[in-house]
């Protein structure tokens, strides 16, 4: 196992646990209703923190099938702008489907590749993305449910300090401090990488189609080809659906991605784009 994937889960098990059993149990009054109604919630997410990021680590993202390659009929398949020709992998001596890219760290094609994620020792793609995605949105969740807990906690011992004279024991000091220290980078950093993938997915796009992008914009900008149309943006509602799956009321909870990774929905005007001298792909 990783030793990213062991300091993930002992992150999250200190913040999740070390802060219920010595900080807010005592202050919601141990085991009774009101402190029920906190704690059960607040266990829920953790649970699904847990599920998500262990379905994001052993999900295979996709892999190309060895018996894959472009068939003259079918449709949307990538071409290389300047030969025309199929995406073709040199290293792994195979053609690629859409949106896949060679992953240096697996060695390998991977299907809708977004990333090569360290904290999870494994590339995010078309079967695990869902996954990641979910579980970056419930770490986002439990910290900011953390996070409150912690400031009520903190006005408490102000309060029972200034008119009670009465003090924290050094043991919930040191946890108290501790949660701080660790939640604070925690909720900043997931929270904009959550905030950025969650834009990703609202187009989308993949991380590698957004350097493409960028790319292509910077070439627009300097007028040496045209606009090109990137394809796969269907609609706020569908895009969502791509990812998430196709009931709403099941969005946040775990499930397997639909379809096959090698082919993708696109618009209506994707293939009219005006063919320029870049080594971008398109779509026909």
């Amino acid at each position: 196992m990783s030793l990213f994937i062991i300091g993930v889960t002992l992150l999250i098990s200190f913040l999740a646990y070390t802060s219920q059993i010595f900080v807010f149990w005592n202050h919601l009054g141990g085991l009774n209703v009101d402190c029920l109604k906190v704690l059960i919630p607040f266990n829920i997410s953790v649970i699904l923190i847990f599920w998500n990021y262990y379905l994001t680590c052993t999900t295979d993202p996709g892999r190309v099938p060895d018996d894959w390659y472009p068939k003259e009929n079918q449709e949307n398949i990538e071409l290389k702008r300047t030969t025309r020709a199929p995406r073709y992998c040199k290293t792994c001596s195979a053609y690629k489907p859409p949106r896949s890219h060679h992953c240096r760290t697996c060695r390998r094609c991977v299907l809708k590749m977004d990333h090569h994620c360290p904290w999870t020792n494994n590339c995010v793609g078309h079967f695990n993305y869902g996954h990641f995605i979910r579980f970056v949105f419930w770490v986002d969740v439990a910290c900011i449910f953390h996070f409150i807990l912690l400031i009520r906690r903190t006005a408490k011992i102000i309060q029972d300090m200034s008119y009670y004279r009465n003090e924290p024991t050094t043991t919930e000091t040191v946890f108290l401090i501790l949660n701080y220290i660790a939640v604070v980078p925690v909720l900043l950093s997931v929270g904009i990488l959550s905030l950025y993938h969650f834009y990703c997915m609202l187009l989308n796009t993949t991380t590698i189609e957004n350097w493409e992008k960028d790319k292509v914009s910077t070439m627009v900008r300097k007028g040496k080809i045209k606009e090109v149309v990137f394809p796969y943006d269907i609609g706020v509602y569908k895009n969502l659906r791509a990812v998430l799956g196709d009931n709403p009321l099941l969005w946040c909870l775990p499930q397997q991605m639909n379809g096959t990774g090698l082919s993708y929905p696109i618009t209506k005007d994707a293939g009219n784009n005006e063919e320029n001298d870049l080594d971008l792909d398109i779509i026909v």
